[in-house]
């Protein structure tokens, strides 16, 4: 509910310009409540400019009123990323993951929430945990990794690759009505804050990000990654699922061999939702434990979907970056490199927390359980699902 309610905050404060670039947009109970009041921003005279992947936005997006309603206001442009091409089909391979959202020149909020019931508001039983960082700059327009984000913003949007989405003209649907609804029923996103109150000084914040056209990319995202890594102590990964190459793997075990003890927490095979990630584990397990690390296999009542690294007592690294061949040579990600003491202990309390709803494998195979850990039982079906999946990916698995 808090990252729905951040997201209107921010919309309602803009008072010039508005850009929000997504991986996944549907027409569902929170992605109404964004296109409301995106909507509402517009009727305001704010510029509102979109990006959406361009498979998603083409499978979730094309046949929605609300969402034509939305794309037909003069003060709101769409673009597409990387739309499906049946020219050259080796190119629908290649997907924009980015999710920030940014006011003005005052704040942004970037992290790994997509804009759907999954990851916003409370609307369904069962959603994915995850993690954004909201960014506050006290000189509006002057904060480095301001300038960083919406630069970066600019030059996909630019991106030959992206293609407007066509304008229906005069559509009249529900959603200023519903930007009433949304008001009465989240009023706490539409009062006075202060910004400055509400947010945590740093030491920097710095934006990282990977190529971004449609092809097979250099892995700017994860050397840097490693880079930070090796030159810390006390490391902690978090990932929804582990899906790695050779090299990877040689990273994770050049950086556990300088005696550093490193952690790793993913979602357990009982309750994780990506069934590929999942599948990948239950093969990879035996490489992920040589390298080194300490596997904490969490179990909850919801999937993780965070991605952050800890390295050492001050760096932080949250964003979009999964610990997955995909995020780290096909995609567009991006994480933010936040030097702030305060801001590593609270992820750190976060993460024990999670350790103890989880069972953690010791490099040398040793099994211990957490306190509050659970065991869930598989069923048959999904026992023998897993199986067949587990041969059936092997061919495929840098794709996943």
């Amino acid at each position: 509910m808090d990252a729905l309610v951040w997201r209107l905050r921010l919309i309602e404060s803009a008072k010039e310009n508005i850009m929000l670039s997504i991986f996944d947009f549907r027409d569902d109970n929170s992605g109404q409540d964004m296109m409301a009041a995106l909507l509402n921003a517009a009727d305001r005279g704010v510029k509102v400019q979109i990006l959406v992947d361009g498979i998603n936005g083409t499978l979730y997006l094309k046949g929605s009123r609300n969402f034509r309603e939305l794309t037909s206001h003069e003060n709101v442009e769409v673009k597409l990323y990387n739309p499906i091409t049946l020219i050259k089909p080796w190119k629908n391979n290649y997907r924009m993951h980015d999710k920030y959202l940014i006011a003005d020149d005052f704040a942004y909020i970037l992290g790994g929430r997509n804009t759907d019931d999954l990851f916003l508001g409370n609307y369904i039983d069962s959603y994915n945990e995850d993690r954004d960082i909201l960014v506050y700059e006290t000189v509006p327009g002057e904060g480095n990794s301001y300038i960083q984000i919406q630069d970066y913003f600019k030059k996909v949007w630019n991106l030959s690759c992206c293609r407007m989405y066509r304008k229906h003209e005069g559509i009249n649907g529900r959603l200023r009505e519903h930007y009433q609804e949304v008001r009465e029923k989240h009023s706490e996103a539409f009062c006075e804050i202060d910004w400055f109150e509400e947010t945590i000084e740093t030491e920097s914040i710095e934006l990282c990000t990977n190529p971004i056209d449609p092809d097979n990319k250099q892995p700017q995202v994860w050397n840097r990654m490693v880079n930070e890594m090796e030159e810390a102590d006390n490391i902690l990964i978090q990932t929804p699922y582990v899906i790695c190459n050779q090299k990877m793997y040689g990273d994770l075990k050049e950086i556990c061999s300088r005696s550093v003890k490193t952690e790793l927490i993913v979602n357990a095979v009982e309750s994780g939702a990506n069934p590929f990630g999942c599948t990948d584990y239950l093969n990879q397990k035996k490489d992920v434990r040589q390298t080194g690390s300490y596997v904490y296999e969490y179990v909850g009542t919801q999937a993780l979907h965070t991605k952050t690294v800890l390295a050492g007592d001050t760096l932080s690294i949250v964003g979009s970056c999964n610990l997955d061949m995909r995020s780290v040579y096909l995609d567009t990600e991006m994480m933010l490199f936040i030097e702030c003491k305060e801001l590593n202990e609270t992820l750190r309390e976060h993460t024990e927390k999670l350790k103890l709803k989880s069972r953690q494998v010791a490099p040398d195979g040793t099994i211990i359980d957490g306190e509050n850990y659970q065991i869930i039982e598989q069923s048959v079906g999904k026992r023998i699902f897993y199986g067949i999946l587990r041969i059936l990916i092997i061919p495929f698995r840098h794709l996943l």
